[in-house]
Formats: C-alpha cells, structure tokens, sequence
C-alpha cells in the first residue's frame, strides 16, 4: 500500500508476547490498523464481515478494508475516530446515546444477511458439547457455580433465526467520538451467521446491561426492540455456556480481564436465577 510508513504502536494478544496488531501511520493523512489473526477461521470471518456486511452500518461508522492476505492471515483496515467505549467515563446521559446508538448499529448488522443461506445446525450436539465443557472446565470453576451452568444448559436453546452476528459486540469494540457523539464499531474476527443470542445478545446482557438498567433500556431503544421469551431463555444458556468457557479460556491464557467478565456473567445469572425463582427481576 505504500513504501513509507511509521509503526505507532504494537499490541499483543493477552498472554502473548507477539504483537497481533499494529497502528500505523502511512503518512500523507493516511491511519490504518493491520491485524494478524491466530487462525484462518478468525482471518476469514473478518474479510468476509468486511466484504459484505459492514456497509449495512452506514457511512463510516466501521474501518473500512484495505488489503487482505490469506498465506499471512492478515487485514488492513482504515483507523476510525474515537476512543474505545470501556475507557471512557461519560456523563450519563452520553453513555446512554452511545449505549442507544450501539443498538441500532447492531440492529443493522443483524440484517445484513437477510438473503443468505442459514447455516446447517446440528442439535444434537449440543448436550455432548456441553458434557465436554462441563468435563474439561470443572478445575476452574466453584462446584455452585458448575451446579448452575449443568441447570441452565441441560435444556438445548430454542432454535432461533440466524443473523450476521458480530459475535463479540462489547464496549471494548465501540469507539466512541466525544466531539462528533457518535460510536463506530470495530473488530469483526469473530462475526459470522448465528442467532442473535448467541454472543451478540448474553454477552451484553450478562456483563453489562443486568447491572445497568438505564443502560439496558438504551440499548433495547435504539435497538428496536426488547427480546422475545425464546431468546430470553436462549440467552441463559448460551451465556452460561460462554462463562465457563471464558473463565476456563481466560485462567489458562492469563487474560486476567476475560476472567473478571467471566465471574461477572456468572454473578449476574446467578443473581437472575435466583429473582426468578423468587419472582423479582424481570427482563
């Protein structure tokens, strides 16, 4: 892309000391992002999520690709303005827009893929799935809260329509620009065709909006809509499936931050469980 250009900065993976992505000055106003991903899945997810999804949020509010190479399983991306979300300490009433507009850019996202062809899922699998995580996972995890996850994902999720799902749609991945009060969305590696509560919607739910109810209604404005009882419930077993695997993820990668989020999805469904039990906290 050019012959001239200055490294900025250098970030590794958590518990890796090799960078993966690298800021960049191409000089002449030009600001890019190159990222290596650790596998050909995370490298094609992301070029596809460019290629065809991303134009669906609107006019520069995600980087846009520039190159991409298969043998080295690396991207270039435009940078975008602003500051990721979870640094930040906004007003409220600012946090709320950006949690509004985060909303309605997913709500957007999760059309992008209206006419393609949902993938095939194999249910079947999904008790032998969870018999596994169950099985490798336990070492990490309080035997109450193991007790708690074989409770919430003994029932497969209720079979849901697939969408363009960004798969890690975390404040961590919204840039925020103060001046312009407006959020961008960044890092697609882990998009792909799943149901919205899958990742997109417990994620969020379970790390987030259950502690933040102001947040939480936002969130759902700008979205459009609040969630059905189906993913309600698909929520809680696709999150605490995601929690322990998190936790068990982040422990042996020494990703002390997956680990805290990790505890918090488990505090939070477990908070839930029981005001359900009980009758108090609804969706």
């Amino acid at each position: 892309m050019t012959d001239t250009y200055i490294v900025l900065a250098e970030h590794p993976r958590p518990g890796n000391i090799r960078p993966s992505l690298w800021e960049i000055d191409g000089l002449h106003g030009a600001r890019w992002f190159a990222k290596q991903h650790a596998g050909p899945k995370l490298h094609g997810r992301e070029v596809d999520a460019y290629r065809k999804w991303t134009v669906c949020l609107g006019a520069g509010r995600a980087p846009e690709l520039i190159a991409a190479d298969t043998e080295t399983r690396t991207v270039l991306v435009t940078a975008v303005p602003g500051r990721s979300l979870d640094t930040l300490r906004l007003p409220v009433e600012q946090e709320r827009k950006a949690y509004e507009q985060a909303g309605e850019l997913l709500a957007r996202l999760h059309t992008a893929a209206v006419d393609e062809p949902a993938a095939e899922i194999a249910e079947e699998t999904w008790d032998a799935t969870v018999a596994k995580l169950l099985e490798d996972d336990a070492p990490y995890v309080l035997e109450q809260d193991i007790a708690m996850v074989r409770a919430l994902v003994k029932e497969a999720p209720p079979r849901l329509p697939q969408v363009a799902a960004h798969g890690d749609y975390m404040p961590k991945n919204w840039m925020w620009d103060e001046a312009e009060q407006r959020l961008r969305v960044i890092d697609f590696e882990r998009a792909e065709l799943q149901p919205a509560a899958r990742r997109d919607f417990s994620r969020l739910r379970y790390r987030v909006l259950l502690q933040r109810p102001d947040l939480d209604a936002a969130f759902h404005h700008g979205y459009g809509r609040r969630l059905t009882e189906d993913e309600l419930v698909a929520c809680r077993a696709f999150g605490a499936f995601d929690a322990l695997d998190s936790l068990s993820w982040g422990i042996q990668h020494h990703d002390i931050g997956l680990v805290d989020e990790a505890h918090t999805m488990l505090e939070n469904l477990r908070r839930e469980r029981g005001a359900r039990m009980w009758g108090g906290w609804g969706a």
